[in-house]
């Protein structure tokens, strides 16, 4: 399960929280921008059911630009070498937006993979209709061109993407899915978000509600809804992409080998 910000670190009780979801045996992604990692991280014990996931959309320069806020790089740096310097898993969580170059990327990978962390999460950006930016995000054949100049080579390269190897296909424009929206739920107090964590049409009270009370061909791009036309989130396509991985003997081996060790 992923536990995503705003910043759950700043909540009062996120480390009891965390705490027991992996007495429950949950494996738990605690999502943080990094900036308060470092102040809190002896409020947690390494374990292999909790990662903390850390937002980095680039190098110094793109990265504070995106958030902002100069030195925001440096400092998640600085707080993924010292969790893992202290024996905690870390992956890095990525968005790639319009007009960005893919040459400062793969360098970016570069960098990433040379902190040792344990996988990197990369996505095109979702156009939110309430982001006041709407230029940079892409449409999906921008998405795919750019995809493929981002990840030309990756085998070679060492990269250890924290993805099935089909929603890299996907991204390329080598594989076409349609979404899961419910493999990938999101739950709050107020109850699960009705369709899928990017849109908010409401809320269900119960799972159960959710999977029989939502009309599920009005949704993903097959549907024709224009929310979802240029939608590649992994959010709603790894699932898909999981669930293409067990389609076929082929298919579950070039998985299971993607497990492997990068390099």
């Amino acid at each position: 399960m992923t536990i995503a910000g705003g910043e759950p670190l700043i909540h009062p009780e996120i480390a009891e929280i965390v705490s027991g979801m992996i007495a429950r045996k949950k494996f738990v992604y605690l999502c943080t921008n990094g900036i308060l990692l470092e102040k809190y991280i002896d409020r947690f014990s390494p374990s292999p059911y909790l990662t903390f996931s850390v937002h980095l959309d680039g190098l110094r320069e793109t990265h504070d630009r995106l958030v902002c806020r100069e030195g925001v790089f440096e400092t998640a740096v600085r707080a993924i070498r010292t969790a893992t310097g202290r024996g905690f898993r870390v992956t890095t969580n990525t968005t790639v937006f319009e007009g960005e170059d893919p040459v400062e990327i793969r360098k970016f990978f570069d960098y990433v993979k040379d902190l040792g962390v344990n996988g990197m999460m990369i996505s095109p950006g979702y156009s939110y209709d309430w982001a006041p930016d709407q230029e940079h995000f892409l449409k999906k054949d921008r998405t795919r061109n750019l995809f493929r100049m981002i990840l030309a080579d990756r085998a070679g390269k060492g990269w250890n993407f924290n993805h099935s190897p089909f929603y890299l296909d996907f991204l390329e424009g080598e594989r076409d899915y349609d979404c899961t929206p419910w493999g990938s739920p999101n739950y709050s107090v107020l109850g699960w978000q009705r369709p899928c964590y990017l849109l908010n049409e409401g809320y269900a009270s119960s799972f159960k509600e959710l999977m029989e009370g939502t009309d599920w061909s009005q949704y993903g791009p097959s549907s024709g809804h224009p929310k979802c036309r240029d939608c590649m989130v992994h959010c709603g396509f790894e699932p898909s992409a999981v669930g293409d991985a067990t389609s076929s003997i082929r298919n579950t081996i070039r998985s299971l080998s993607s497990l492997l060790p990068a390099g």
